[in-house]
């Protein structure tokens, strides 16, 4: 096989198993704290802690972030790549990598604003996926996120078999 071919497949994501569109309805909206004050492009430092329960199913959280619609190529008159408006994954942590600690830490930046200058804020989500089956074509199912804890921030999910993912923010 070509490494062009393979570089194909990694750019654009045709090596991962299928995921559906994330649903903002069971997710958990995130955003800084710090006021988008439309002067620059402030960004929290939110530290998250993960654990995943040992079971055979994959789990992950992503972090998703709202982009516009915007050319990524623009040659004068005109766009030859438009991105659409959609979530775009900017953090995740996964329970399937090899020699990985059940539980693990992690920074994630969250911008204040969508973008330098800018008054708008950056919206932000946290989602829950689990791996149906481990057949040959898995497809990954977005799970409902629930509160455990307000104080420390504490978010979990179950998956089908009974597996567990719990993430805890601290800011």
């Amino acid at each position: 096989m070509s490494p062009y071919f393979l570089a194909f497949l990694l750019i654009f994501g045709l090596g991962r198993p299928a995921r559906e569109a994330v649903d903002p309805a069971k997710s958990i909206p995130l955003h800084s704290r710090i006021p988008c004050d439309g002067f620059g492009g402030p960004e929290q430092a939110v530290h998250v802690q993960v654990t995943f329960s040992s079971g055979a199913t994959p789990r992950e959280f992503i972090v998703s972030r709202f982009e516009h619609e915007r050319c990524e190529v623009n040659v004068e008159i005109k766009c030859l790549h438009k991105e659409k408006a959609g979530w775009r994954d900017v953090w995740s942590a996964t329970n399937t990598v090899p020699n990985a600690k059940p539980s693990f830490g992690a920074i994630v930046p969250l911008a204040s604003c969508y973008e330098w200058g800018s008054k708008e804020p950056a919206r932000y989500i946290l989602s829950g996926w689990y791996q149906e089956s481990v057949d040959s074509k898995p497809a990954w199912r977005q799970s409902a996120l629930r509160r455990v804890s307000a104080q420390p921030e504490i978010y979990e999910f179950t998956d089908p078999n009974g597996g567990t993912a719990r993430i805890q923010i601290g800011r």
